[in-house]
C-alpha cells in the first residue's frame, strides 16, 4: 500500500484576497490583543502552532516561542474566521489537481491523506470549501497530520510513519521546508512550482518536479506514483 500525503496550500489550492493573512489577524486580535498578522514572519511551510508562537513572541518581545502559551481556542477562532472569509471569497483549486486526485482515489492500493502546517479545524475549511474534503477522510475525520501539535513541520512524516506502518509514503508538496523535509526522512516526494519556490530550487530535492498538474500533467504524476 501507498499513502500519498498532499499539502494544502499552494499545492491543492489557494487562498486569494489575502484571505489567510486577514484570518490570522482577526485571530491575533481575538485571543492575544495583539495587531498582528502571519505575514510577519516568513510562514511558508510552518505549522500553525509555529506560525503562531513565532508571531506572539515576535510581537511581545519572548525570547523563544517555548514560552507562548497557546490555547485551542485560537485555532479554532482562526478557522472560524477564515470560514467567514472564504465564503466572501471562495478558494481556488489549482491546476489538474481535481483530475489527479479523482485518478488517485480509484486506486486499490493508494490511500490520500494530509501532510500540512494547517490545523485539523482550518485544513477542513478550505477543503469543504473547494470540495476536495471526500478525498481525504474516513469515518474517523481526515486522515494525515497537522500543524496544531507540532513546531516542528518533519515531526508531520514521523507521525505518519508511525500511524501507517508498512505503507510507501509519497509527499506532495511545493514548499522548499516541506521539499527538504521529504529527502531529509528518505522519502519520495513529487514537487510542484505553484507556490514560492520555484523549479529549479525544487530540483534541489526530487526528481519529480512539475510546473503544475494541468494540461494533462497529473497523468504523468499518476505514473510516478505508480512506479514508486
Amino acid at each position: 500500500m501507498k499513502i500519498v500525503l498532499f499539502d494544502i496550500d499552494d499545492t491543492l489550492l489557494v487562498c486569494g484576497n489575502e484571505t489567510n493573512v486577514n484570518a490570522s489577524r482577526k485571530m491575533f486580535k481575538q485571543v492575544f490583543e495583539i495587531d498582528a498578522d502571519e505575514d510577519m514572519i516568513d510562514n511558508k511551510g510552518k505549522t500553525d502552532k509555529q506560525i503562531i508562537g513565532e508571531v506572539v513572541a515576535l510581537v511581545k518581545g519572548c525570547s523563544s516561542i517555548d514560552e507562548v502559551k497557546i490555547p485551542s481556542e485560537a485555532f479554532q477562532v482562526w478557522a472560524e474566521t477564515l470560514e467567514d472569509l472564504l465564503n466572501l471569497h471562495p478558494a481556488r483549486i489549482l491546476p489538474g489537481i481535481t483530475e489527479l486526485l479523482d485518478a488517485l482515489s480509484k486506486k486499490a492500493n493508494v490511500l490520500l491523506g494530509l501532510l500540512t502546517g494547517n490545523s485539523p479545524s482550518r485544513a477542513k475549511i478550505k477543503l469543504e470549501n473547494t470540495k476536495l474534503e471526500k478525498y481525504f477522510k474516513d469515518k474517523s475525520g481526515l486522515i494525515g497530520a497537522f500543524g496544531d501539535i507540532t513546531n516542528i513541520r518533519a515531526d508531520l512524516i514521523r507521525i505518519t510513519k508511525e500511524k501507517y506502518r508498512g505503507y510507501t509514503h509519497i509527499i506532495i508538496d511545493d514548499s522548499l521546508i516541506g521539499a527538504k523535509m521529504a529527502k531529509d526522512s528518505n522519502v519520495e516526494s513529487i514537487l510542484v512550482a505553484t507556490g514560492n519556490a520555484s523549479a529549479e530550487e525544487l530540483k534541489e530535492y526530487s526528481d519529480y518536479v512539475f510546473p503544475d498538474f494541468g494540461e494533462g500533467r497529473w497523468r504523468e504524476a499518476v505514473e510516478v506514483i505508480e512506479n514508486i
